[in-house]
């Protein structure tokens, strides 16, 4: 923003803006005699040791963040404006999202609505340092700060971490059920047509304290099916807020039952998993066709679908339950709703702990996307180390509903992006 001075100072010419630089700091200063302080006291202890072990290793965290933070520092201080821009330029990252922003805003105003129950949080954008990769993701795809913090890649992981402190200072047994709206980064590469490193998401998210481990699995089911009727009173709640939804379909499955049936063709679930790639569309179908599985990928019966493979009286009755606690009801609530039951689901197999699910969002002209997906996860247990304490998240690609579904952009011819699988929720270990 222009100040007066601004305003009087002379026009410089193009030749010297471009190279202009910031005013430079001192070279010295408090950072800078700490690090070189800590830079010798490292050269002597740890002397021969090769650097990046040094790094990761053998500096305490506080000494390796005053390090980093002055020689990025310095660095920031030598760079020019062109710099900067040539930068930018390289780096789609740091672009602004090509939704508007005024679509975005009305597609969270209808997904608050729909959530109602729900308490609101904003988030914060970054997250302790290790936060995703103790949910089981790869620390390469999540930007990692030098002030040991990521950039937040999933509302979930900030959600779970606000209710695990919402625990600590209640110790209430209260479920919490919260929801949030938040642009995320993610760092793995794709060649994919339209993909962005950064979107928005919609989460919700529920932590409940089980009675006793008996009712775990009922507790988990009870907040995927609360989950799943807001879902539905979203998608229909969409065309009066200018957006071309028709329909949802609900995908049900269960990580027990899933591997009980890739077992019992003698396949390794894990092996499989791996391959599926949510931001890699079609590989979880590759891996299947190349493994020869020909499980139900769609059954209206899923006790009756897991009876004719065979298997163990535990297997069908985790899908009677399913069908009895979460079809079943969901059917009667929401009738507009299809649900069908995958037995043979790879993405998210090696995420998610029991029940996951799959919103497949119907357009008016008929094209189908998967823009959604969620589960039961143990994050909560483990960050309270209490095996009852349950916690479910399913979250939309909002930035996959502007882009795709906004009725405005239809009419007015804009060019519809490639869809991207990773702008749905995380539907494996990787997001």
């Amino acid at each position: 923003m222009a100040t007066t001075d601004d305003l009087t100072t002379p026009v410089t010419t193009r030749e010297e803006q471009a190279t202009a630089r910031r005013p430079r700091a001192p070279e010295g200063g408090r950072t800078g005699e700490l690090s070189s302080r800590i830079a010798r006291r490292a050269a002597e202890a740890h002397a021969g040791q090769p650097l990046d072990r040094l790094l990761a290793e053998g500096l305490p965290g506080n000494e390796l963040t005053t390090l980093l933070l002055h020689c990025l520092r310095q660095r920031a201080l030598r760079r020019s404006f062109a710099e900067v821009l040539d930068h930018a330029e390289r780096a789609p990252m740091t672009h602004a999202s090509a939704a508007d922003a005024r679509r975005i805003h009305a597609f969270d105003a209808a997904a608050y609505a729909a959530a109602a129950g729900f308490e609101a949080v904003d988030l914060a954008p970054v997250g302790p340092l290790g936060a995703t990769a103790c949910a089981g993701v790869e620390p390469n795809n999540v930007l990692a700060t030098v002030r040991f913090a990521e950039v937040a890649a999933d509302p979930t992981t900030g959600l779970a971490l606000h209710a695990a402190r919402r625990r600590r200072e209640t110790r209430g047994g209260e479920p919490l059920r919260l929801c949030a709206s938040q642009r995320v980064l993610r760092m793995q590469p794709t060649t994919h047509p339209g993909f962005t490193p950064h979107f928005r998401l919609f989460a919700l998210v529920t932590a409940a304290r089980s009675p006793g481990r008996s009712e775990d699995d009922a507790c988990e089911r009870r907040a995927l099916l609360e989950h799943l009727l807001v879902w539905a009173d979203l998608i229909r709640a969409l065309p009066a807020a200018g957006f071309r939804a028709a329909g949802l379909r609900v995908v049900l499955s269960d990580t027990a039952v899933v591997r009980a049936c890739l077992g019992a063709r003698g396949l390794d679930a894990d092996a499989l998993a791996q391959r599926a790639k949510a931001h890699e569309p079609g590989s979880s179908e590759a891996a299947l066709r190349e493994a020869c599985v020909d499980l139900p990928r769609a059954a209206a019966d899923y006790a009756g679908a897991v009876r004719s493979l065979g298997l163990g009286p535990e297997p069908v009755a985790r899908a009677e339950r399913w069908a009895a606690e979460v079809g079943e009801p969901l059917a009667r609530a929401r009738p507009e709703v299809e649900i069908v039951y995958d037995l043979a689901r790879l993405q998210g197999l090696g995420y998610y702990a029991g029940p996951f699910v799959q919103l497949v969002v119907r357009r008016d002209d008929g094209l189908e996307l998967p823009l959604g997906d969620g589960g039961a996860v143990p994050w909560l247990g483990a960050l309270l180390s209490n095996r009852r304490e349950r916690m479910v998240a399913t979250g939309i690609g909002t930035e996959m509903v502007v882009k795709l579904f906004d009725r405005s952009a239809a009419r007015a011819g804009e060019a519809r992006p490639t869809p991207r699988a990773g702008e749905a929720r995380p539907e494996e270990p990787t997001p």
